[in-house]
């Protein structure tokens, strides 16, 4: 008995740090994700998606897959007069399996537009998926902050 004891709470010290361990590489990629893009690097910023890749984006527009996201984001990109800024904060990783992951955080955006602010604060999530041993992008989703009126 003892020894079942002993074998079942190494089991859980053994999962509770693969977890931390996949939390931090999760959380490594998405500082890899924002860096790439406020620098400007978008090949660099897409490789973090899966082919088959879908989002949401803030109008409620749905884009399926990779190729498409890239297309996307080069239309955006030939409409803003600088390179965007973008911060997140408050990433939190939940893991719903050892190789599917639900991430959500907070974002700031900063885009100039024909010389007009846009963006502003989102709240956003994306769902994670191992293949061959690395993290990427299956899905991801950004929702404005809208202040609602107190009455």
């Amino acid at each position: 008995m003892k020894h079942l004891f002993f074998a079942l709470l190494m089991m859980g010290f053994i999962s509770a740090n693969a977890q931390r361990a996949s939390e931090n590489e999760i959380k490594k990629i998405w500082k890899g994700v924002y860096e790439a893009y406020n620098a400007g690097d978008y090949d660099s910023g897409f490789s973090f998606y899966t082919d088959n890749a879908i989002e949401i984006g803030p109008g409620g527009n749905l884009t399926e897959g990779k190729k498409a996201l890239v297309d996307s984001w080069a239309a955006f990109q030939k409409m803003m007069d600088t390179t965007p800024k973008f911060t997140y904060d408050n990433l939190s990783v939940r893991l719903i399996t050892k190789d599917v992951a639900i991430i959500h955080w907070d974002q700031d955006a900063d885009i100039v537009m024909g010389g007009q602010q846009y963006g502003g604060q989102a709240k956003a999530m994306a769902v994670m998926r191992k293949v061959n041993e690395n993290w990427f992008i299956e899905a991801d989703a950004l929702i404005p902050v809208v202040p609602m009126s107190a009455k």
